[in-house]
């Protein structure tokens, strides 16, 4: 058995097909997990449906899916993001490599490419399609992405029911960030492994703040 789960988020979009797919293709154990809605995840290890829809980004279905993992590490998807071909090995190789490593951080690579700034100083830090895989920039909007934890690590601070108000683009930096402040340590994988659909701009033809929805 793999000694990884993955939490596949979903709203009942039918790219969920596609993302479980890619899950067990890289030998992945995976939970799927329903934000209330009735959904086919045929091909999931395991299926749950929460009684009502939550919404908060997905946080719940998280914590939820992560309550059920029996494996040492947990990493996420969304129902309309998949794996990339080799991303199982790479994943399972890092996390051997540095036995101390409480959360490891995944690049995405967005289909479409994407802008992201600073929300205060609105500085471009990245235009491109690959986000999250420069351990350089340290814990910064868009460097953190897709995180993969321990799972104990992830159970004793879960991820919140809500999070601060326009800054929902930024939940899984602030999450990564939490932890760091409590002592956790973090390392990257160093190179893109999920693709993902970006969120787009209305008044842009890129992406802006790049964050899957």
């Amino acid at each position: 058995m793999t000694d990884t789960t993955v939490i596949i988020k979903t709203i009942g979009r039918k790219s969920l097909k596609n993302a479980i797919q890619s899950s067990r293709r890289e030998g992945f154990k995976t939970i799927v997990v329903s934000d209330g809605v009735k959904t086919n995840a045929d091909g999931a290890h395991m299926f749950l449906r929460l009684g009502r829809q939550w919404g908060f980004y997905g946080g719940m279905a998280a914590n939820v899916g992560a309550a059920m993992a029996e494996t040492e590490f947990i990493t996420f998807l969304d129902d309309d993001d998949e794996f990339i071909l080799g991303a199982g090995d790479v994943i399972r190789n890092s996390l051997h490599h540095k036995a101390a490593v409480d959360v490891w951080i995944g690049g995405v690579r967005f289909k479409a490419p994407v802008v992201l700034k600073d929300t205060k100083t609105q500085e471009i830090h990245y235009d491109g399609t690959d986000l999250a895989i420069f351990p350089e920039k340290g814990l910064t909007e868009g460097n953190v992405a897709m995180p993969t934890y321990r799972t104990k690590v992830f159970e004793n601070t879960p991820f919140v029911n809500s999070v601060p108000e326009n800054m929902q683009h930024l939940t899984d930096l602030l999450h990564v960030q939490a932890l760091a402040a409590k002592g956790y340590t973090y390392d990257w994988f160093g190179k893109a492994l999920y693709l993902v659909r970006p969120r787009v701009n209305s008044l842009d033809s890129k992406a802006y703040n790049g964050r899957g929805t």
